[in-house]
């Protein structure tokens, strides 16, 4: 879903990317003939490489974060090179993951890639030359982004670029749903920072302040919870790196102040220790409320405002973005149907405007499970109007009044009253009615 984005892809791709010469791979395999193969391939292009045929090894290696890329050797389903995969997606965060499989099978195939894998190759079938180019992609890109061309969007490319050039903290503030984990993770990756960790605090899973306080900081060897991530800490594991803080209004409060102080003086204190230690990472907050309206309700630290509203990159809604809607959909089709290995569908002309008349109220996170659900159940080579399910809230019609839907259609269909009527299943005469009702101009545009 973190793909769903969003920017201008030319001009993020400028930055020079790390030679070969400076990265570390890991291979995993079973049988250590085929793990000897493979290294030999990537040693040949600089790429510093250690193989393994032992899980426990492997996760021993990949505990000290110093490998950006994991190639697995996976047999079936419940092999140990899946269950290795399936600990790491849980454990180490910002690794690249290839699987290498020994046989053709559909359900294998999904698995590797539910489990994160970028790519999945056959073995037995096995051309060396794609791999290592698929290999060299993945260091270059990391994720496959989507180019939003909208006009409503184009303020917040410029900012995206410009940030992925930056260490100061930065705010991304937009309602839920519009790709602010996506922002974060792309400024990260296209960033000087794209080989240290990314590290992400959702802050809305947390629970008691203590808890948060100990998995910002750190927990005492011994006591086990998955949320700990191996009882770092997420600044000790985030340092050098990004560490996304979404939702940080969820935070408690002390805990807001200890990270106004990391931003302050570029310290933290591990919850193990009891001297400083200095954080040189760089910190991206999100937030979809007003945190200058908690701050007057004694809901929000003022310190930790005062660090992080300098610099606020605002994401706007999809409502406001409307020329996306379609090419975006037709995206999440292509990257469903690669994924889950389908033929590729096209959108009806009904479906196109079934998905432009609909109001977005959960952004772009809405249209993507829109377009999955659809993706999963169609029958044939279109996803006709039919195909596609919309669901109205009781939040969808309360936060959109009638003034909101009417203005809405005459934007998009340039003040055109016929269309503008069409789109909202009503007649002219009903129209002019609800605009004179509403005070909007019979002159809208």
């Amino acid at each position: 879903m973190d793909e769903f984005l969003i920017t201008t892809q030319n001009s993020l791709m400028n930055i020079d990317n790390d030679p070969p010469s400076s990265r570390r791979l890991l291979i995993y395999s079973s049988r250590i003939e085929d793990g000897k193969k493979l290294e030999e391939v990537f040693s040949k292009t600089g790429t510093k490489v250690q193989t393994t045929n032992s899980v426990s090894d492997a996760k021993r290696i990949l505990e000290r974060n110093d490998f950006s890329m994991l190639v697995v050797a996976v047999a079936d389903k419940d092999c140990d090179g899946m269950k290795l995969l399936e600990w790491t997606n849980d454990t180490i965060l910002g690794i690249k993951k290839v699987g290498i499989a020994k046989n053709q099978c559909v359900e294998l195939y999904n698995k590797v890639y539910k489990l994160g894998a970028d790519h999945l190759f056959y073995f037995d079938s096995l051309v060396i030359d794609k791999l290592t180019l698929a290999i060299e992609e993945l260091h270059k890109n990391g994720k496959r982004w989507f180019e939003r061309k909208s006009g409503g969007f184009q303020g917040c490319s410029k900012r995206i670029i410009a940030e992925c050039s930056s260490d100061a903290t930065l705010l991304l503030a937009g309602p839920h749903g519009v790709g602010k984990s996506a922002i974060a993770r792309l400024i990260h990756d296209n960033s000087p920072r794209r080989s240290e960790p990314f590290i992400v605090a959702e802050c809305a899973h947390y629970m008691s302040a203590a808890e948060t306080m100990d998995i910002f900081r750190g927990k005492e060897l011994g006591i086990k919870h998955p949320l700990y991530r191996n009882q770092q800490g997420l600044l000790a594991q985030a340092n050098r790196g990004t560490l996304f803080i979404h939702e940080v209004c969820h935070l408690p409060i002390h805990v807001q102040e200890v990270l106004a102080t990391v931003i302050q003086r570029g310290v933290f204190t591990p919850q193990t220790l009891t001297k400083e230690v200095k954080f040189s990472g760089r910190i991206i907050f999100s937030t979809n409320v007003d945190l200058a309206e908690k701050v007057r309700a004694g809901e929000f630290s003022e310190a930790l405002y005062h660090c992080i509203h300098s610099n606020v990159l605002r994401v706007p809604p999809l409502s406001d973005c409307l020329d996306d809607v379609i090419p975006l959909a037709e995206c999440f089709i292509k990257q469903y149907c690669a994924e889950n290995g389908l033929s590729v569908p096209r959108l009806t002309k009904g479906a196109i405007n079934k998905l432009n008349n609909h109001i977005w109220v959960s952004n772009v996170r809405e249209l993507y499970s829109t377009i999955v659900r659809a993706c999963s159940e169609y029958r044939g080579d279109t996803i006709g109007k039919d195909d596609i399910t919309l669901y109205e809230t009781e939040k969808e019609v309360s936060h959109h009044s009638r003034r909101y839907r009417v203005t809405k259609a005459l934007q998009h269909t340039k003040g055109n009253k016929a269309q503008a009527a069409k789109l909202l299943e009503i007649n002219r005469t009903t129209l002019y009615a609800w605009m004179k009702a509403e005070g909007i101009s019979k002159d809208y545009r």
